[in-house]
C-alpha cells in the first residue's frame, strides 16, 4: 500500500512516466504528498535528464508574464514578479537551461541591475555588479565541462557608455569579467585591450552545452563571423564565418539546432528573402562549416523586426523540421498611437507560412513597462544558484 513516503509503483516507473508529462502539469507533483515523488522532481540527475527532453518554447514579459508553446497554441500567463514592479525595463536577456539573465533598468535611479530568473519556478536573484553595469554590457550565462550545474555569467564592456551613465559613472576602461555562483563574486579577465572584435549589438547570443555563441564582427575589416566564449577554459575563439553578405538593415539571427548546433536564420531587407543555415558540428577541434537547411525566396508574413526598442527577431527549428518564428507587424490606428502586433509564424520545410498564435499587442508610444517578446525559452526546473 502506498503511504506519504513511498508510492505503489517502483520510482523508475515512475520516472519514466514523469518524462511524459508535461513541464506546465509537472510541478503540481510537488504539492504531491508522496516524498518519493517530491524527491524525484528535486533530484539533479532527473532535473537535467527531463529538460533535454523538454521542447522550445517563446517567452514573452510585459505587465505579464507568458510562456508560450507554439506547436501546441498553448500558453501559460502569471503576473509579472514583484521584485520587477520598480524595474521599467528588461534590456537584455540571455538564456541557458530554463534559466535568464535579465539586465534590467531602475525606475527611480535609471541605473542598470542584473537579475538570473526562473520564470517558470519564479525564483529570483539580483546580482551586485563590480563596480557598475552599463546599458552597453553584452552577457552570457554557461558552465564548465565538469559539472552542468556550476554556472557562469560572462560580462562584456566595451568601454563606450551612454551620457547620462558618463555623468554617473565616470569614464572607464574596457573590461570582461566571470561571476561564478560557487563564490557569489565577479573577477576579471585579463587581456582586454588584445580583442579587435565587437559583437553584432542585435545578437542576443546563443547558450549550448554550457558556451555562449554571438554573431561578431572585426573592428578593422567588415567580415560577420561566429564568436564563442568557453566556460571551461574562460577564453574566445574564432568559430567560422557566417555564410552569407549582410548588409545592415538585413536582419540575422542566431538560434540553437537539435541542442547542439547552431542555426542562423538572415532575411534580406530589399527582397524579404529568408534563408536558414545550420553548422555541421561545433564539436572539439572539428572544422564547423555551413549547410543551408531552408530556403523562402517570397515569405508571405509580417517583418521578422521592427523596431530596435523592441525584441530582436528570435525562432527555433521544431522537431517536425518547420522554422517557428516570431513576428512583428506594426499597426497604425488613426485615433490612438502606433502598435506592433506580435505573432508566432510556422513556417514549414516547403517554405509555406502559417500564424500559429497571436501573443498581443504593444503601444509603440508606452514605455513605461518592460516589453520582451520573441526570446526562445526552455521551461525547466533548474534552480536559480544560491
Amino acid at each position: 500500500m502506498a503511504s506519504p513516503e513511498t508510492s505503489l509503483l517502483p520510482i523508475d516507473i515512475i520516472e519514466e512516466i514523469f518524462c511524459r508529462i508535461p513541464i506546465e502539469y509537472l510541478t503540481q507533483f510537488k504539492l504531491t504528498y508522496c516524498k518519493q515523488w517530491h524527491a524525484l522532481l528535486k533530484d539533479k540527475r532527473f532535473i537535467y535528464k527531463y529538460l533535454d527532453l523538454v521542447q522550445e518554447r517563446f517567452i514573452r514579459i510585459d505587465h505579464m508574464v507568458q510562456i508560450i508553446n507554439p506547436l501546441q497554441g498553448a500558453r501559460s500567463s502569471s503576473p509579472i514578479p514583484e521584485e520587477f514592479h520598480n524595474i521599467s525595463e528588461i534590456s537584455t536577456t540571455v538564456h541557458c537551461d530554463g534559466l535568464l539573465v535579465c539586465r534590467c533598468t531602475e525606475t527611480r535611479t535609471r541605473r542598470c541591475k542584473l537579475a538570473v530568473w526562473n520564470p517558470f519556478l519564479k525564483h529570483i536573484k539580483w546580482i551586485k555588479p563590480l563596480g557598475f553595469y552599463s546599458v552597453n554590457d553584452f552577457y552570457g550565462i554557461g558552465y564548465n565541462n565538469v559539472s552542468r550545474d556550476e554556472y557562469k555569467i560572462l560580462r562584456i564592456f566595451e568601454g563606450e557608455l551612454e551620457d547620462d551613465e558618463i555623468a554617473v559613472i565616470g569614464p572607464c576602461e574596457p573590461v570582461i569579467q566571470i561571476y561564478d555562483f560557487k563564490t557569489n563574486a565577479w573577477r576579471i579577465i585579463v587581456d582586454v585591450a588584445t580583442l579587435d572584435w565587437s559583437i553584432d549589438p542585435p545578437c542576443k547570443g546563443v547558450s549550448i552545452k554550457g558556451n555562449m555563441y554571438w554573431v561578431a564582427h572585426w573592428n578593422k575589416k567588415p567580415e560577420l563571423f561566429i564568436l564563442c566564449f568557453d566556460f571551461s577554459t574562460e577564453t574566445f575563439k574564432v568559430v567560422c564565418n557566417v555564410p552569407f553578405q549582410c548588409s545592415v538593415l538585413d536582419t540575422a539571427s542566431l538560434s540553437s539546432f537539435r541542442g547542439d548546433r547552431l542555426s542562423l536564420l538572415h532575411q534580406r531587407e530589399e527582397t524579404t528573402k529568408i534563408e536558414v543555415w545550420v553548422t555541421n558540428t561545433l564539436n572539439g577541434d572539428d572544422v564547423v562549416s555551413w549547410e543551408k537547411y531552408l530556403n523562402v525566396t517570397n515569405p508571405d508574413l509580417p517583418t521578422l523586426h521592427t523596431d530596435h526598442d523592441l525584441a530582436h527577431p528570435s525562432y527555433f527549428v521544431d522537431k517536425n523540421d518547420s522554422i517557428i518564428v516570431w513576428c512583428e507587424e506594426v499597426m497604425e490606428d488613426e485615433a490612438a498611437d502606433d502598435y506592433v502586433c506580435v505573432s508566432v509564424y510556422e513556417i514549414s520545410k516547403y517554405g509555406t507560412a502559417k500564424k500559429v498564435v497571436e501573443t498581443g499587442r504593444c503601444n509603440l508610444g508606452n514605455y513605461d513597462r518592460s516589453f520582451v517578446c520573441g526570446h526562445v525559452y526552455l521551461p525547466s526546473l533548474v534552480p536559480v544558484p544560491e
